[in-house]
């Protein structure tokens, strides 16, 4: 089976000098992602229940990843459904760990549809990690140790995606009514929950990418109010290389953006603030490059 031991809740204090602002740092989880929560939740009911012991992820890596290091310990194999495009750091991890990829073109959407049609196909399955209960309920684990490690905090904030991570820590506060304001950050390049009028571009926060909203998670956004700002590129480029530089953490975009977003809103949010740090799967020389990007632009 698998042990898994807690991430790390620390304090953020060089770039927030005068400011209660702490980071649960998911990256440092065995996948460097907190995708890991959630495939190890969903394999432990799995194997109590008998079901296949093949799994089909659709990922933009992360959530294979997670998948990937889970399944070993449970004695399950992948198939990820990835984008043709997904990044180097990803595809390299995932083959190391004999994972079956399967590239397509598009994004979020497209491989959602396509790993579900695998899963028929094989008599697999379908993890969807977004709406299953099954996956995203692992992540509830993440609001309770940042709860007992840190009993005021007042503001949690994360990266939205498909919105997995936000029916997990949303559930979590429901179920145990406790009263914290959940903030779920998105790129103000690519929106998918947030109200916005523009056309949606390319952004590096690109493990955040869905092109059609779940209705589920927009429900969970009205009933608990919780916020969806818009971040943009580069504040997200420009945090990934703060939090580098001033505390040493290596993070993807799609994690700095919501350090990104504390950074620039910081004076309007109550504390202690949380800040969720979710995944490092990126090249050195990629993490290299966004951060000379960001000196260039500042």
């Amino acid at each position: 089976m698998f042990a898994y031991v807690p991430t790390p809740l620390i304090r953020l204090g060089s770039l927030f000098p005068t400011k209660a602002v702490y980071a649960k740092c998911e990256f440092l989880a065995p996948s460097g992602c907190f995708k890991i929560r959630g495939a190890v939740h969903l394999l432990e009911r799995l194997s109590r229940e008998g079901h296949t012991r093949q799994l089909i992820v659709p990922s933009m890596g992360n959530t294979a990843l997670g998948a990937a290091v889970g399944a070993k310990a449970f004695g399950f194999s992948v198939v990820g459904v990835v984008p043709q495009t997904i990044a180097a750091a990803k595809d390299q991890k995932l083959q190391s760990l004999g994972v079956e990829l399967l590239k397509i073109a598009g994004g979020g959407s497209e491989l959602l549809s396509r790993a579900a049609a695998v899963a028929t196909e094989r008599g697999a399955y379908f993890v969807h990690p977004h709406l299953d209960p099954l996956w995203t309920d692992g992540y509830q684990a993440i609001a309770a140790e940042i709860l007992q490690a840190l009993p005021g905090c007042r503001s949690l904030v994360f990266p939205l995606g498909g919105g997995g991570l936000l029916m997990g820590l949303s559930e979590h506060l429901r179920k145990n009514s406790i009263d914290i304001r959940l903030i779920g950050c998105e790129p103000y390049n690519y929106p998918k929950y947030a109200r916005f009028e523009h056309a949606c571009a390319s952004t590096i926060a690109d493990g955040l990418l869905l092109e059609t909203p779940h209705r589920p998670v927009q429900e969970r956004i009205a009933e608990q109010d919780i916020a969806v700002p818009l971040v943009s590129e580069t504040d997200i480029g420009a945090a990934l290389r703060d939090l580098y530089e001033l505390h040493g953490l290596v993070v993807e975009p799609s994690s700095a953006l919501a350090a990104a977003f504390v950074k620039t809103h910081a004076a309007d949010l109550d504390e202690p603030t949380c800040v969720i740090l979710t995944g490092e799967n990126i090249t050195r020389d990629d993490h290299a490059r966004l951060r000379a990007d960001a000196d260039s632009s500042s």
